[in-house]
């Protein structure tokens, strides 16, 4: 058996013994206490239903002495176990039942009390006990009535109980013992199942998923929420290969370019075109920087890196000078639809980072033209950005904010982001840390197209510079 089946089953077994001794034990001693408190109870009701029964024989051969009916010798009932005597003042025997006549006084001497009194004896003469012996003092005080019964017979009963108990205990302790045992083992049975199933799950196959018991239990809700778990560790990772595959590629172009100009340059350092060369080898060096930039935004973001300093940020200011760089690029018509004057709480630069990676989606995939609005309304400034291209279905618009997330090839390749489909992405989480949302809507003049709306809100009236 490999090692670590064996410590499973080592793991298993400790679970599902303990669980078994610590209910059988404490089973044990409830069926034990719950004997105990049986017999204690038996034996006292047995005791007091003797004592009952002496009382009333009592009563009855006092009442015939008041009456001096009675004779030298008290009628016997037929109980060999009862003994009757009545004794004068200097407790003298005056009359008894026959199974005690000719023998001692019951009690050497009389209680101290004037009151009925239970006696308990270990011997009587006329046989060994233990007795349970009734005193009860005659109306005219001139003598007494003693009645002793044997208590061997309440003895027997209270003994045969207790070995009852004695034989009984162990049997229903192994058959529970047995029964949860069994229940354990059937309850734990899932878990193992579970335990199995992941422990070949890997990071290189992250499809599989824990078999989920048809019971509705805690250990049922234990499996949904694993693989709940694995679903999203499965799709980060396979965010994490294609940004990747991506990554490498959109790296390894630039990087080959590089290459082959630096050897054309190298090679003819006295081309004129070298510095052609040169200059063209910049621009892919820019173009890397400014991936790499990005990957390492959405790096700090997924740590939690806390954001840039934050300040009072004229919005307008950001958005025209934004215009003012895609106009400066050329290629697009860009209209300014309506610039209000608009104020922030954020960090200037990441907001300026939206407001670029926002306008190269624009340009890239807008056809002719881009329109771009900032508007505010009582507590917040609207940003509009609209194109004229092919547009974004809705089941897409918000799987387009997803990490390294690619549509079709044509919205593939933004000059932001790298092609690697981060700059939506980077988009949305600067949104988030200013608290604010971002939506994609459809052309209200239902011409082909996208819009992309942020809402920002506006900085209160006594806003300040703050870490």
């Amino acid at each position: 058996m490999p090692p670590h089946r064996s410590e499973t089953r080592r793991r298993y077994s400790g679970i599902r013994s303990r669980i078994t001794l610590t209910a059988s034990s404490l089973v044990a001693l409830a069926l034990l206490a719950a004997g105990v408190t049986l017999v204690v109870l038996l034996h006292q009701s047995l005791i007091a239903s003797l004592d009952a029964v002496a009382s009333d024989r009592a009563q009855a051969v006092a009442s015939l002495a008041v009456r001096g009916a009675l004779g030298a010798t008290v009628t016997n009932t037929g109980s060999e176990s009862s003994l009757v005597q009545v004794v004068d003042s200097g407790n003298v025997v005056i009359s008894a039942t026959s199974n005690i006549d000719g023998q001692e006084p019951i009690l050497a001497r009389p209680p101290t009390t004037t009151a009925a009194t239970v006696i308990s004896v270990d011997r009587l003469p006329a046989g060994d006990g233990p007795f349970r012996v009734v005193a009860l003092p005659l109306p005219t005080g001139s003598g007494w009535v003693y009645v002793a019964t044997s208590t061997v017979q309440v003895d027997a009963a209270v003994q045969n109980l207790a070995g009852l108990f004695g034989v009984g205990l162990p049997l229903v302790l192994i058959i529970v013992v047995w029964a949860l045992w069994r229940a354990v083992g059937q309850v734990l049975r899932p878990v193992d199942a579970i335990r199995h199933r992941a422990s070949v799950i890997g990071a290189e196959d992250l499809s599989q998923r824990v078999p989920v018991p048809d019971s509705s239990d805690e250990i049922a809700s234990l499996a949904i929420t694993m693989n709940a778990m694995l679903e999203r560790l499965e799709a980060a990772a396979l965010r994490q290969r294609q940004f990747v595959g991506d990554a490498s590629h959109e790296l390894r172009s630039p990087l080959a370019a590089l290459q082959v100009q630096l050897e054309v340059a190298l090679t003819h350092p006295e081309d004129p075109h070298s510095a052609l060369n040169l200059a063209s080898v910049n621009g892919q060096v820019i173009r890397m920087s400014e991936l790499i930039d990005d990957l390492l935004f959405l790096a700090r973001a997924a740590e939690g890196v806390a954001r840039s300093t934050t300040t009072l940020v004229d919005l307008d200011d950001l958005v025209l000078a934004e215009v003012h760089r895609l106009r400066e690029l050329g290629g697009r018509e860009i209209e300014i639809r309506g610039v209000r004057a608009a104020r922030v709480e954020g960090s200037a630069r990441d907001l300026a980072r939206l407001l670029r990676n926002l306008g190269d989606n624009a340009r890239e995939h807008a056809r002719s033209h881009v329109a771009i609005q900032l508007a505010t309304t009582e507590d917040s400034a609207k940003i509009s950005i609209t194109d004229d291209g092919d547009g974004i279905q809705p089941e897409d618009r918000d799987r387009v904010f997803e990490r390294f997330t690619r549509l079709d090839h044509a919205r593939s390749r933004t000059a932001h982001g790298g092609g690697a489909g981060v700059g939506l992405s980077i988009v949305k989480q600067i949104v988030q840390d200013h608290d604010g949302r971002i939506t994609i809507e459809g052309r209200s003049d239902g011409r082909s197209g996208a819009v992309f709306v942020v809402w920002l809100s506006l900085a209160s009236a006594d806003g300040a510079e703050r870490p």
